[in-house]
């Protein structure tokens, strides 16, 4: 297979091929089902994934912030100025964020949020050998660059109705991008947020382990904001001065750049 994606091979992952491949690594490589469940869920662009470290997720508001991300090896800005964003975490990684097992001893707001199970930074090209072909492999999934489960994200919530102003806060595409290349995925848009997680929470593998309490309707609260977007989300509430933060997890050393996995240059 080519070792670039190009726009004419932007190819998702269906599914069922999504909840095959999570099934797998839940069973057969647990330590880095939180990244790949984190990746197909949430759309980020892997080297944006890898760099995340646990003081940039808030569970209790449900946000994540995007502003780095690790090329070969080296940590640096995220891929252009609109890619510096706060994206919202779906019911459903909020929940397997939260049900970190074992749990940490200690931890760090700089602690990286994802690592190989030595605790270093993940090399995505070392996962994507070690780890992504052989599962793909043992499924007889068609190979496909690891990056797709970008494509996988965007086109599901495209294929539910989720607007374009949503996917692109949550992105960092520009919505002329988005449109032109997933065009075949999108329907009449609809904003209602309950609408969006209730298709992400029947589509996906629920983590065994109970959601945390995070108000008395058992609701993630969403974090006050004076700008008004197209993302789908309920009202606004005042954020309490000390915020919920995240245990510490595991990781591998260095990476190279995403073209370098075949992946799309969105």
């Amino acid at each position: 297979m080519p070792l670039t994606d190009t726009k004419k091979s932007i190819d998702p992952y269906k599914p069922e091929e999504r909840e095959t491949i999570l099934d797998a690594f839940r069973t057969k490589r647990p330590h880095y089902y939180r990244f790949v469940f984190f990746q197909f869920w949430q759309g980020t662009r892997p080297s944006e994934a890898i760099k995340l470290r646990r003081g940039d997720i808030d569970l209790r508001y449900a946000t994540a912030t995007i502003n780095k991300s690790i090329v070969q090896g080296h940590e640096g800005g995220t891929k252009t100025v609109r890619s510096n964003r706060e994206i919202h975490l779906h019911e459903n990684v909020v929940t397997m964020l939260s049900n970190e097992n074992p749990a940490p001893l200690s931890v760090s707001p700089e602690d990286f949020l994802f690592t190989t199970p030595a605790g270093t930074p993940i090399d995505e090209v070392n996962f994507y050998k070690r780890e992504w072909l052989p599962i793909l492999n043992a499924k007889k999934i068609t190979p496909r660059p690891f990056y797709n489960t970008r494509h996988s994200y965007v086109s599901f919530l495209y294929s539910i109705g989720a607007k374009s102003g949503f996917i692109s806060s949550q992105t960092g595409d520009s919505i002329k991008t988005l449109e032109r290349d997933y065009a075949k995925y999108i329907k009449e848009a609809d904003d209602n947020r309950d609408f969006v997680e209730n298709q992400i929470r029947q589509s996906s593998i629920r983590p065994a382990d109970s959601a945390p309490d995070f108000d008395e309707k058992g609701e993630t609260q969403v974090k006050p904001s004076n700008a008004v977007n197209d993302s789908p989300t309920p009202p606004e509430m005042k954020k309490p001065l000390v915020s919920q933060g995240l245990k510490n997890g595991a990781g591998e050393e260095g990476r190279t750049p995403d073209l370098m996995l075949g992946k799309h240059t969105l």
